[in-house]
């Protein structure tokens, strides 16, 4: 496995590398949307492609009583996001292998979803909107967090697993999937979008 396929699937020494290097560089990135985010105080939040899971914790301290589910593709991943969160380990956090596009949840079970630099790497985005929507409970949340990067660069051609969408094609898309009240928020190349279950 070369060092770029380490981006949507962290594995061996080099996953555990990148997923501490990750963190580190997303920090801004995550600091900036959670301020936009409502963190429900009660209900169930799920952080799908949760990588080494920063963003639960994160959250874990914007809500009282929430709990959280993190899921990921990558075994290093969980294995790191369950260490992480490892005080709130079968309390108010579970974390789990599984893929964004076959999601181990019930439907209208979710109040919030979050993918935090995530959806680039997903094979079939729209099949893991489509899943995100069917979890979700009437009114909840799908916020999808990303930096487009430098638009000069060929991101793809340097990270051949990923798939840049522009924050006006992710918002298409949730529209297409039935997202509703969608909203754009923009800072430099990262952004926010967030779409609500009708």
């Amino acid at each position: 496995m070369s060092f770029t396929d380490n981006f949507g699937n962290p594995k061996g020494l080099l996953g555990r590398i990148m997923l501490t290097t990750m963190d580190k560089e997303h920090l801004p990135m995550a600091q900036w949307a959670l301020e936009k985010i409502k963190i429900p105080e009660n209900g169930k939040v799920a952080d799908i492609g949760c990588g080494g899971g920063y963003n639960i914790k994160r959250m874990l301290e914007m809500s009282a009583r929430a709990k959280f589910v993190g899921l990921d593709i990558s075994d290093e991943s969980v294995k790191r996001a369950q260490k992480v969160n490892k005080d709130q380990l079968g309390k108010r956090v579970k974390i789990i292998k599984g893929s964004a596009e076959k999601l181990p949840f019930k439907e209208n079970s979710i109040d919030l979803v979050t993918a935090f630099e995530t959806v680039f790497f997903w094979k079939k985005p729209e099949k893991g909107f489509r899943e995100v929507y069917r979890s979700l409970v009437k009114g909840g949340c799908f916020a999808v967090i990303c930096n487009y990067g430098d638009p000069d660069i060929d991101w793809e051609k340097k990270v051949p697993c990923m798939t840049r969408y522009t924050a006006e094609q992710t918002a298409a898309m949730l529209e297409k999937e039935g997202f509703a009240d969608i909203s754009v928020d923009k800072k430099d190349n990262l952004f926010l979008v967030m779409g609500y279950k009708k």
